[in-house]
C-alpha cells in the first residue's frame, strides 16, 4: 500500500492506521476512509459535454503538456497527461496532484500547486482546451458548488517520531528511524517531496567511507574540517562542523549499503577540487531528484506516512519539552500529532525576502519556494538559539531563466573549466579569474563585473548543453528558444555566431578585444603555461561556431538556523537542549560558515538526516 496522502477531502485515511500510527477526531464525527478525492456528484451550472475523449496543449514549465480528458453526458470521468517535459522531481511530480483536483472539483478552475505554478498553468490551460472541445464552457464548471467552508474536526494521532519536512534530510531521517524500529509520521506542505534536495545535482562528501578509503585517498575529518572551515571564512560552527566531519563517512556507507538506503550513487574515483584538498565527493544518477525519489521508495516501503499539503504550524510543548506537533491539511482538516520526537527539516528561509539580508535581495533566487523559514521560527517560537542568519550561500554558475528565478548550470560549467578551452570573460572581454579556482574566486570576480559570460566553442557547448540536460537544468525545449532569440529576447542570454567578431556584436563586447583574449589564451595553451591566471591549460578554444552563455552569480540557500548539539537535539538561548526537538538539513546553522563548498550541503542533509534519525531511536550519533 501506498503510504503518501495528499488530504483534499478525507481528514483521515485507512492508510495511516496501518502505518503503526493511532488516530481519532476529537468528536464523534466519522473520518473518510478514502485518499483519493470523489468527483463532485454534479457538474455545477446548465454545462452538458458531448461524451467521448478529447485533447488540450498548454505550455507548462518545460514546454508543452498535453492532456487527454474523457467525459460523459455529466461528468469528467478521466484524466491522462499524454506527453510533458516537466523537471521531474517538481512539475512532473505535482502532475498526478493536479489530475486528482480537477477530477474532485469538475473543473479546471481550481488553485495551482504551490511550487509548480507554471506545470499547474500549463496543464490547466490544456484541460479548459479539452473541455471546451467537448462542447463544455470550461468557466461554468465548479461556478455555483457551496460547501467545503464548514469547520473541520481536529484529528488527533500518535505516533513514534513526527518529520517535520519531506526533503532529502527529513526523508533520510524518516527512512533511518523507521529501519530502526520506529512508527514515523512526515509532514510536508507541499504537495510533492523533495524539496531543496530535489533540485540538487547531489553530489555529496563523504571523508571516511569505505569508498573513498577504496581508492586509497588518505582523508581525514580534520583535513575535511580545515578545508571548509577555510573555504566559508572561519563563519562555521565548530562542534557543528567537526560532528559533521566525524559522521560523514558512516552515514554514507549507510546510504549506499543494500541493507541501508541503497541510494544510487556513482562509485567512481572522486578528485580534488579548489575547494577540497582531497577527493571525497561522489554523485548519484540522476542527481539530488533521484536520490529523492529512491528515498521516498524506501520510506513507502516501510509503511511511513508521508502526509503531503499538511504544513506544521506549531510545536507542542508539555514542561518545556517538545511533544508533538500541530498541523494543517488543505483540506482545513487541523492535526494533533503526539510523538515522541520531533525532527524539524524543513530547510532555511531563502524564499523569505523578509528574513534575508537586504545585501542579497537584489540577487536572483534559486532555490526551493518552499523554503521560507517555518521550522526556524517554530523553534525560536518556543526559545530555540539560532544564529548565522545573515550568512546565505551566492554562488556564480547561474543563468536567469525568463521568470526572474536563478538556475546553476554547474555541472556544465565544470565540464566547460576542466575539460574544454572555454573562458570566462566580461563584457568588456577579457578574463578575470582562474576557472578552475573555488567559488570563492569566480564569484570575487564576478562580483566587479557587470556582466560576465562563458565563451565556447562548437564543441564544447554541446557537452556543456547535453550535461546541463541530464541534470535537469533546462530542458531541450527551452535551450532552443534560447538560441533562436540569439541574446537578444531578454533573459537567459545563450548567444551564437560563426565569428568572435560577430558574437561580440551581439552581447555588446567591444570589437576585436575577445579576439585578442582568446588568441592570447591560445597562446598560454601552446605554451603550457597560464600566464595570467594560472589556469591548469589542457586544451585550447577550438572552431565556431562560438557561444557566450551570460553567467550570473545566485543564491539559493540559507547557511544560518538553529544551533544543535552532538546529538541533533535542538539548544535553547541557555545552551540547554530541548527534550524532544531535533533537527536537521538545512534548518540547521553554521554548517559551512557563509560559502558552501562542493558536495557539503547535500552531503549535510544525508548526514545529519541519517544522525536524526539515530538520534529518535536511542543511538549515540557522537562523543567527540
Amino acid at each position: 500500500m501506498k503510504h503518501i496522502r495528499t488530504l483534499l477531502a478525507g481528514a483521515l485515511t485507512a492508510a495511516l492506521l496501518l502505518s503503526g500510527c493511532t488516530a481519532q477526531p476529537e468528536t464523534s464525527a466519522q473520518p473518510s476512509g478514502s485518499t483519493t478525492p470523489e468527483p463532485s456528484e454534479t457538474v455545477a451550472g446548465s454545462a452538458v459535454f458531448t461524451p467521448g475523449t478529447y485533447e488540450g496543449t498548454g505550455t507548462g514549465y518545460g514546454g508543452e503538456i498535453k492532456v487527454s480528458v474523457t467525459v460523459d453526458e455529466t461528468s469528467i470521468t478521466g484524466i491522462e497527461v499524454v506527453e510533458q517535459t516537466e523537471t521531474e522531481s517538481v512539475g512532473g511530480a505535482a502532475l498526478p496532484t493536479l489530475v486528482d483536483r480537477v477530477l474532485s472539483a469538475q473543473s479546471a478552475n481550481i488553485d495551482v500547486v504551490s511550487g509548480a505554478t507554471y506545470t499547474s498553468d500549463g496543464f490547466l490551460t490544456a484541460v479548459r482546451e479539452a473541455i471546451t472541445a467537448s462542447g463544455a464552457d470550461p468557466d461554468a464548471l465548479g461556478q455555483g458548488q457551496t460547501g467545503g467552508d464548514e469547520a473541520k474536526e481536529t484529528v488527533t494521532m500518535s505516533t513514534d517520531v513526527v518529520v517535520v519536512g519531506a526533503g532529502g534530510a527529513g526523508l533520510a531521517a524518516a527512512l533511518t528511524a523507521a529501519q530502526n524500529g520506529a512508527d514515523v509520521v512526515v509532514l510536508e506542505k507541499m504537495a510533492m517531496v523533495g524539496g531543496a534536495s530535489s533540485m540538487a545535482g547531489g553530489g555529496t562528501n563523504a571523508t571516511g567511507s569505505q569508498w573513498q578509503q577504496s581508492y586509497g585517498i588518505e582523508d581525514s575529518p580534520e583535513a575535511y574540517f580545515m578545508d571548509i572551515m577555510e573555504n566559508g571564512h572561519f563563519f562555521s560552527d565548530a562542534r557543528t562542523l567537526w560532528l559533521y566531519a566525524n559522521t560523514q563517512g558512516a552515514a554514507f556507507d549507510w546510504l549506499v549499503a543494500e541493507d541501508g538506503a541503497a541510494l544510487p550513487y556513482v562509485n567512481s574515483q572522486p578528485s580534488p577540487s579548489a575547494e577540497h584538498s582531497y577527493g571525497r565527493t561522489f554523485s548519484p544518477e540522476g542527481g539530488g531528484a533521484g536520490v529523492v525519489s529512491a528515498l521516498q521508495e524506501k520510506v513507502t516501503e516501510l509503511n511511513v506516512d508521508i502526509m503531503l499539503e499538511t504544513p506544521a504550524q506549531e510545536l507542542m510543548v508539555t514542561d518545556g519539552a517538545v511533544t508533538g506537533v500541530k498541523a494543517l491539511a488543505a483540506d482545513g482538516t487541523p492535526y494533533k500529532i503526539t510523538a515522541g520526537s520531533v525532527i524539524l527539516a524543513t530547510g532555511g528561509f531563502g524564499a523569505n525576502t523578509d528574513m534575508l539580508p537586504e545585501s542579497v535581495t537584489s540577487l536572483p533566487y534559486a532555490g526551493a519556494v518552499s523554503a521560507t523559514g517555518d521550522g526556524l521560527n517554530m523553534a525560536t517560537a518556543i526559545g530555540a538559539d539560532a544564529f548565522n542568519l545573515d550568512k546565505v550561500n551566492i554562488q556564480p554558475h547561474s543563468i536567469i531563466l525568463p521568470d526572474g528565478r536563478g538556475q546553476h548550470t554547474f555541472q556544465g560549467c565544470l565540464a566547460m573549466y576542466n575539460g574544454t578551452g572555454s573562458i570566462l570573460v566580461s563584457d568588456q572581454g577579457v578574463r578575470f579569474v582562474n576557472e578552475q579556482g573555488s567559488a570563492n574566486d569566480i564569484k570575487a570576480g564576478m562580483e566587479q563585473n557587470q556582466h560576465s559570460y562563458l565563451i565556447m566553442d562548437a564543441a564544447s557547448f554541446e557537452t556543456y548543453a547535453q550535461i546541463c540536460i541530464n541534470s535537469h537544468n533546462f530542458t531541450q525545449e527551452q535551450l532552443d528558444q534560447w538560441l533562436e532569440a540569439n541574446g537578444t529576447g531578454g533573459n537567459p542570454v545563450f548567444a551564437h555566431a560563426d565569428t568572435l567578431e560577430d558574437l561580440s556584436a551581439i552581447v555588446g563586447i567591444p570589437s576585436g578585444a575577445l579576439t585578442e583574449t582568446v588568441e592570447r589564451y591560445n597562446g598560454f595553451v601552446a605554451a603550457g603555461e597560464d600566464a595570467d591566471f594560472g589556469r591548469n591549460v589542457t586544451a585550447p578554444m577550438g572552431e565556431g561556431p562560438y557561444y557566450a552563455v551570460e553567467m550570473n552569480l545566485r543564491y539559493y540557500a540559507t547557511l544560518g538556523g538553529l544551533r544543535i548539539n552532538n546529538n541533533m537535539q535542538v539548544m535553547n538561548t541557555d545552551g540547554q537542549p530541548i527534550q524532544g526537538l531535533y533537527a536537521a538539513g538545512e534548518v540547521v546553522g553554521g554548517v559551512v560558515g557563509d560559502i558552501y563548498a562542493p558536495g557539503s550541503l547535500f552531503g549535510w542533509a544525508m548526514t545529519s538526516g541519517h544522525n536524526a534519525g539515530l538520534a529518535v531511536t536511542g543511538s549515540t550519533v557522537f562523543e567527540g
